[in-house]
């Protein structure tokens, strides 16, 4: 049995809030995104390819990219996520999500939900992003 749409939302967002600090793993797939739109557009994609080092790859805290412990929290919390999307219209849309702007403030921007389209009911999320290095990633509040 599928959970609701807003369980799922729920479960995204503590996986986006769960990252800390430690030492095992680093993602093999390049950190962060050029843009804000397009760090929001790359982890939609991700979901819905099913991949959690892609979705991670593009998640920080801290001020940080996630690495070590962190990184992998972000991925087992994903991954538990991903095993309940089994709905082939859900995980369709997520691949062709697409995000129309963002409000940026210097090293801070925000994509509102409103300017994440085509996407499962319960993936409609404003977020936060931050500016690290020169890339962009979605800014996972501890």
């Amino acid at each position: 049995m599928r959970p609701p749409a807003l369980l799922r939302a729920a479960a995204l967002a503590a996986v986006l809030l769960a990252a800390t600090a430690g030492c095992t793993s680093t993602p093999d797939v390049a950190p962060g995104s050029a843009s804000p739109t397009e760090a929001v557009a790359a982890f939609m994609h991700a979901l819905g390819e099913k991949n959690s080092d892609a979705a991670c790859s593009q998640v920080s805290t801290g001020g940080q990219p996630l690495t070590n412990a962190g990184y992998d929290q972000c991925k087992e919390g994903l991954e538990k996520v991903l095993a309940d999307l089994d709905d082939p219209g859900e995980i369709a849309k997520l691949k062709s999500a697409t995000v129309t702007g963002a409000t940026v403030n210097g090293d801070k921007a925000t994509v509102s939900k409103a300017q994440i389209t085509n996407v499962p009911d319960g993936y409609q999320n404003d977020i936060d992003l931050v500016k690290l290095n020169g890339r962009w990633y979605i800014d996972s509040k501890q």
